[in-house]
């Protein structure tokens, strides 16, 4: 990217402050907590509604004032994701996604083929369209899809999430903390550092989530009433969406363009999300119910989270947590970013430690490592990624339940393999 959107500042904490410093650290503990267990009692809580909650008590208690927290609210990822949201409602409406699962339907002659090309069409659309979006409007259709060909729900609930999760790793817009990754290097271009570094050794994760994956398909058949899923809306046209395809991908272009000879503009991510967003409100017939139908809840998690984590940060109490630079770094950048997600969540882990580790100075492979470690960690349990949590919730409404102990007993090796892979791959290709 050409310029830095936002920054969060750095502060030099006065003497004296350690209450302070406790009370904030003590709010983001709380929070943490409630993330972890979204229950208490009669009473269950989502993700967003405890991050507001974190965000208002800190301004209550005077943690940060609010001029510091309205600053501290990235206006480039809230429009960038208000811009893919908006995108993925047109696809949602216009019936792309159905004549996607129809697709796949048509060409899986066996549950092998069916695996493959759930992982790799869904991966594909969340590099595009950002993980969060294919897991709010694929999951109904995927479980239609298993249905049809018989094969195990909750695995294929797996599957998705295993899915959308590692497809996201290589694109600077495939999921939320790797477009906050990319807006702290303005230095490197953040489609050419994320398709060199990362584009290899996710193909080679995918691979491996088919291979742990396959008992969970065997026995599949195909369906014998055909493969239509169901009826597409008309509610925008197809056209609209499609030029707001041809948008991102002339968008890219111009990123890679510029990152590669240095000619042209290098579009900021956000900009790009928001102009091929606009065919998709011009050409709806009911513009309201497309904002309407929005995932505002997410966006209020991220405004929310930007605040709590500026009040944290401004304690320094995480500055010196974690190494910047050095070979064997990548193996811990990845792990503690596996690790302390399944925690907090990869987004609030990435934005609490990105200005500890993307300094001017950072390697690209940590950049790389922090991008791919808060990522996968999606794979190893459901609580590591909110489009598990999107993806399950969803498998609910339809009585499909996912246990934890299921989760983790497909998630734990494939977790284990992408490490080693990424690892790997960054420490001989910097």
């Amino acid at each position: 990217m050409c310029c830095i959107i936002f920054q969060i500042r750095e502060y030099h904490i006065p003497s004296g402050t350690s209450t302070i410093t406790q009370f904030a650290l003590g709010i983001l503990g709380l929070v943490f907590i409630l993330i972890a267990i979204r229950q208490v009692g009669r009473f269950s809580f989502r993700i967003w509604q405890v991050m507001l909650a974190g965000a208002v008590l800190t301004l209550l208690t005077g943690q940060i004032s609010p001029h510091d927290a309205l600053h501290a609210i990235n206006p480039g990822v809230m429009l960038f994701l208000l811009g893919m949201f908006i995108i993925g409602e047109g696809v949602k409406n216009s019936g792309l996604l159905e004549d996607c699962i129809t697709g796949i339907c048509r060409y899986a002659t066996s549950g092998d083929m069916l695996l493959i090309l759930i992982v790799v069409t869904m991966g594909g659309l969340s590099a595009i369209l950002m993980n969060d979006t294919i897991a709010i409007i694929g999951a109904p259709l995927i479980l239609i899809l298993a249905g049809r060909f018989g094969v195990s729900k909750p695995g294929a609930m797996i599957a998705l999430c295993f899915a959308v999760t590692t497809g996201s790793v290589f694109s600077p817009i495939g999921n939320p903390q790797n477009y906050l990754i990319a807006s702290y290097v303005p230095h490197m271009s953040p489609y050419l550092l994320f398709l060199s570094g990362l584009c290899i050794p996710t193909l080679l994760s995918m691979g491996i989530i088919c291979l742990f994956l396959r008992p969970l398909f065997q026995g599949a058949g195909r369906p014998d009433d055909g493969c239509l899923i169901q009826k597409t809306s008309a509610d925008i046209r197809r056209g609209a969406v499609y030029l707001s395809f041809i948008l991102i991908f002339i968008g890219i272009g111009l990123q890679i363009a510029h990152g590669l000879m240095g000619i042209g503009w290098a579009v900021p991510i956000e900009y790009i999300a928001i102009i091929a967003a606009m065919p998709v409100l011009l050409c709806s017939s009911d513009r309201i119910s497309v904002l309407k139908n929005l995932d505002w809840c997410t966006l209020i998690f991220f405004a929310s989270m930007f605040v709590l984590m500026q009040s944290v940060y401004d304690t320094g109490f995480f500055q010196g947590f974690l190494p910047k630079t050095g070979g064997t770094d990548i193996l811990i950048v990845l792990v503690f970013g596996i690790l302390l997600s399944q925690f907090i969540s990869n987004v609030p882990f990435v934005a609490l430690f990105q200005p500890v580790l993307l300094t001017p100075e950072v390697s690209p492979s940590i950049v790389l490592a922090l991008a791919a470690g808060s990522t996968i960690a999606g794979n190893l349990t459901i609580l590591g990624a909110a489009s598990n949590v999107i993806i399950l919730a969803q498998a609910e409404r339809y009585g499909v339940h996912v246990p934890m102990t299921i989760f983790c007993r497909y998630g734990i090796p494939v977790t284990i393999c992408q490490t080693c892979i990424y690892a790997a791959y960054l420490t001989v290709m910097p």
